[in-house]
């Protein structure tokens, strides 16, 4: 049996007291190319999501969070199936700012090369992130949020047992 997903992974939206958005750039020295994107990335065996945003963001910033809300999810067709990432808004709640590294790459392949703050403006200058939607429809979200219903629910399977 094949896969439902080809990947199922995360990204975190985290806004700073300054309305700064916090991004990591990815450098693949390799491929020749970086970019700025959300902190984030795959689920391990067996881990909720929400979990995994948690582990992505200390992994990456240093940074303690707790997930706030899901935003939204994107699937995505790519050359190696389907794509299934969940976005979520979360909220320092400890560390200090540093950047980290990636555990699927040793010391001298790491992928991760900057972590900081960025204003909108900011954002709009940069000539490669992602998700594009940072750069306008994000900030309009985030003006109009107001979290009435969670639509999340994190809960163990039963399954089909008793």
């Amino acid at each position: 049996m094949e896969h439902l997903f080809s990947h199922i992974g995360v990204r975190v939206f985290i806004v700073d007291q300054q309305n700064r958005l916090l991004l990591v750039k990815h450098t693949v020295t390799n491929e020749d190319t970086e970019f700025w994107i959300l902190p984030g990335g795959g689920l391990e065996e067996n881990e909720y999501s929400w979990d995994a945003a948690i582990r992505e963001v200390k992994e990456e910033t240093n940074l303690d969070i707790k997930v706030v809300d899901l935003l939204y999810t994107l699937e995505e067709k790519t050359e190696c199936g389907l794509r299934c990432t969940n976005y979520f808004l979360g909220e320092v709640t400890g560390g200090e700012i540093n950047l980290g590294m990636d555990p699927e790459f040793d010391e001298d392949n790491q992928v991760l090369s900057d972590v900081r703050y960025f204003t909108q403006d900011e954002i709009k200058d940069l000539c490669r992130v992602y998700p594009e939607i940072i750069k306008d429809e994000f900030w309009d979200t985030l003006e109009d949020y107001m979290p009435k219903y969670k639509i999340w629910r994190k809960r163990p399977s039963k399954g089909f047992g008793k």
